[in-house]
């Protein structure tokens, strides 16, 4: 098992107990993360009673050990989500993701860690290279009604040279996650929903009341399920193998510096480097992945010394960072979905199973719409954005078309035949 995250450490949180006994409910939530927990809050808000089950602890996965970043973005580049949606209903589900980050920030004002969702703006630089993309993205995104702009002004001084062009979105958020998700955890039961943490969920089966999950050293019987472990979900959930796969993502942060060269999270290389600011003065760097991607498509926590020495040469080269301490090194299992849209809905074939995950590197804020989205379906039958993210979509009999490995691996060989030193990493954690 790999080292505690920087916001792990910084907020250990409250201590639940283990499942130990029979425990009933009306719906069973397996993952104690923002999915999770986002959607044990909203079921409590329809007066449904939920239990959270969790094999580690609260955030003890992706959602306390990603890079901070919150986006109003979907999974997919603007472009395609356009192309593939249309540009209307491309503009509603933008529009909620927008939405679900104003819920975010007013939700963790009222919670009392306002520091912890913090509207910062983000910030996307690209080499000349990528530039003509860039602003073909940003087209899309303000026909959607998403506020950016050209900022090449905002870029950090040791990057300018090699990358001349910025976008910026104003409307984007920093997260500390351990520190949000475990006070939404913490919040969920003081309103009177069950945590249990150290109890592994290793079955979901059918009984007389519903459906019964064992975990821990009990079970917990339920007449709903919601499995919200994004990139794990395939280890409870076999039929989606494929459909949701397991990404790692490492990241390193620095001690605190004398000298901050960055003013807001920022990401560059097509999502593949991402580097963020702490309110203690430290960079938190995320990304390594590209040029050693194939031993990163796993559900083993831990990070690695190839991964980390692109991490350490982003930072002493386009950073300037050279020389300086690094404190935390970690790293994450974040899910893709083969299509690069998140899956939110019941599963095909077993009523009352419903599944929340596969953010493909941007679920602090599509976990948090997700998990609601779910609790929705369960306590009204219906939500506006169903139809997209639906797990129905997929054909069974035929192995997905997985779109991110195509891509990944595609850009992989194009940078190394052109010569270029990537230091990429993954999408934005």
């Amino acid at each position: 098992m790999d080292t505690p995250s920087l916001w792990q450490e910084q907020h250990p949180g409250r201590r639940f107990p283990s499942v130990d006994g029979a425990i009933t409910a009306d719906v069973c939530v397996v993952g104690a993360g923002v999915t999770g927990c986002a959607c044990a809050w909203r079921l409590l808000e329809h007066g449904i009673r939920p239990v959270i089950v969790d094999a580690r602890r609260t955030a003890a996965g992706a959602s306390g050990r990603n890079g901070g970043f919150a986006v109003s973005d979907s999974s997919l580049d603007p472009v395609e989500l356009t192309a593939r949606l249309g540009a209307a209903r491309a503009a509603e589900l933008l529009g909620a993701v927008r939405l679900e980050l104003e819920a975010m920030i007013a939700l963790a004002g009222e919670l009392g860690v306002a520091d912890a969702v913090q509207r910062t703006g983000s910030l996307w630089v690209t080499t000349a290279q990528e530039a003509r993309e860039m602003a073909a993205a940003a087209d899309m995104l303000r026909l959607a009604g998403v506020q950016c702009a050209a900022a090449p002004e905002l870029i950090p001084e040791p990057m300018r040279a090699s990358h001349p062009a910025a976008l910026h979105v104003p409307g984007d958020a920093s997260l500390l996650p351990a520190r949000w998700v475990r006070t939404l955890a913490e919040a969920v039961a003081a309103r009177g929903g069950q945590l249990y943490e150290r109890s592994a969920a290793v079955s979901v089966r059918r009984s007389t009341a519903g459906w019964t999950v064992t975990a821990g050293t009990g079970t917990v019987t339920a007449d709903a399920v919601v499995v919200a472990c994004d990139g794990l979900i395939p280890r409870l959930l076999p039929e989606l193998e494929g459909i949701v796969y397991p990404v790692r993502g490492q990241v390193a942060a620095t001690a605190p510096l004398a000298h901050q060269p960055l003013s807001m999270p920022t990401h560059s290389q097509y999502g593949f480097m991402y580097y963020r600011p702490t309110p203690d003065g430290r960079v938190v760097i995320g990304g390594g992945r590209l040029e050693h991607l194939e031993e990163e498509y796993t559900d083993e926590e831990r990070v690695t010394p190839g991964v980390q020495a692109e991490i350490d040469r982003f930072m002493a080269g386009p950073l300037g960072l050279a020389g300086v301490e690094v404190t935390h090194r970690w790293a994450g299992i974040m899910g893709f979905s083969a299509d690069l849209l998140p899956l939110a809905g019941e599963l095909p074939g077993r009523p009352g199973v419903h599944v929340a995950g596969g953010y493909s590197g941007v679920g602090n804020v599509l976990g948090h719409l997700c998990g609601r989205l779910v609790a929705e379906l369960i306590a009204t039958g219906g939500h506006p954005l169903a139809g997209i993210h639906h797990p129905d979509r997929f054909d069974p009999s035929r192995p997905p078309e997985q779109l991110e490995k195509q891509r990944s691996r595609e850009l992989a060989r194009t940078l190394g035949a052109e010569g270029g030193k990537t230091a990429g990493g993954s999408a934005v954690m």
